[in-house]
């Protein structure tokens, strides 16, 4: 069940901490209220709030605001030197590249630091010192927003460029990204990994 809320102040999930409200705040915490959510909004101009760390808030949104909190980590699968690990969008990305450390996931390192939440690194294809989200990038989950209908699209589907993606161009406004799922070298099994530095 959904629960719009009026007048919500928004400056603790903004990073720069600006005092502005939606005049309707709703949080999707799973895909059926996710689904839901954008049923119920049909025909409306959604905005979508992630981390609240690549936007600047000038004023109140008037537009219905839909926080996607979508949480969670699995393994989908392993190769004999690869995970697949599959990241709910909601999931912080700094503490997502931790995680991957402290389990001997590598691949992420050089992305750590990187404000805001898994579901928003795809679209601007994250990167730092020399690493771009697409190098571990495998697929990523999408619902779309006229039809609530999930795909998934590959890393070619995403077309990523520099700091690019399908997400920014043809795509935009288009989906609501529910989920990645990251290509990890598995260092409990091949200790040897060189890093990826520009140090």
């Amino acid at each position: 069940m959904i629960e719009i809320k009026s007048n919500f102040p928004l400056k603790e999930h903004n990073t720069f901490g600006v005092s502005a409200f939606a005049k309707a705040y709703s949080t999707a915490a799973s895909l059926e209220q996710l689904e839901e959510l954008l049923g119920y909004y049909r025909d409306q101009n959604i905005f979508l709030l992630g981390g609240g760390s690549n936007m600047l808030i000038l004023n109140d949104i008037e537009r219905p605001v839909v926080h996607v909190l979508l949480k969670g980590k699995e393994i989908l699968g392993r190769t004999e030197d690869k995970v697949f690990l599959k990241v709910m969008a909601g999931e912080n990305w700094h503490e997502l590249v931790l995680y991957c450390i402290e389990n001997d996931l590598a691949g992420m390192e050089n992305l750590a630091l990187i404000p805001g939440n898994t579901g928003t690194a795809p679209i601007q294809n994250i990167g730092a010192y020399g690493v771009e989200l697409k190098d571990v990038f495998h697929s990523c989950e999408i619902m779309e927003i006229a039809t609530g209908k999930r795909k998934t699209l590959d890393r070619e589907a995403c077309n990523f460029g520099y700091r690019d993606s399908i997400f920014k161009n043809e795509a935009l406004n288009k989906y609501v990204i529910t989920a990645v799922i990251f290509q990890l070298q598995d260092l409990s099994v091949n200790p040897v990994y060189e890093l990826k530095t520009n140090y």
